[in-house]
């Protein structure tokens, strides 16, 4: 039925329903899970006009990409504490907009299901759906399991 899923993750309490749901599938179907935490970039135009200097300019997109890291990585270790194989679960982090970016990784890594919370982190709670979760169901390639 389904090879991989992709479960797009943020943190947030969608994402965390998601994950579940793509756990039951995986339980079911012995399908590989791929949690994919997505961090904006930010130039290094954007990082010079922030109201925080850091110390290195490219330090906006090293905290981003070590806070998507810790996300991804707390996925994967969830999945396994609700049963997930931990051999057909991985974790990966990239940069860039995040709807192009899962559709995209979808494609490249041939998944045949997105598994995705209805509203991420900046979900606005009177809408059904995120911007994210709208674009990424009517751009991906594969089926898409609105949570």
């Amino acid at each position: 039925m389904f090879n991989r899923i992709l479960v797009p993750v943020d943190g947030s309490k969608g994402a965390l329903k998601a994950l579940e749901k793509a756990v039951g599938l995986h339980l079911l179907t012995g399908a590989e899970i791929y949690f994919l935490c997505v961090f904006k970039h930010h130039s290094l135009l954007e990082a010079s006009l922030s109201m925080v200097r850091p110390q290195k300019l490219d330090l906006p997109d090293d905290a981003l990409k070590e806070y998507a890291t810790e996300i991804a990585v707390h996925a994967k270790a969830h999945a396994v504490e609700l049963g997930a194989d931990s051999a057909r679960v991985r974790a990966f982090v990239k940069g860039g907009r995040p709807s192009r970016t899962i559709v995209r990784f979808a494609r490249k890594r041939e998944c045949d299901l997105i598994v995705i919370g209805a509203q991420g982190t900046n979900g606005d709670k009177n809408l059904l759906l995120g911007s994210v979760c709208q674009r990424v169901a009517g751009a991906a390639h594969c089926p898409t399991m609105v949570v």
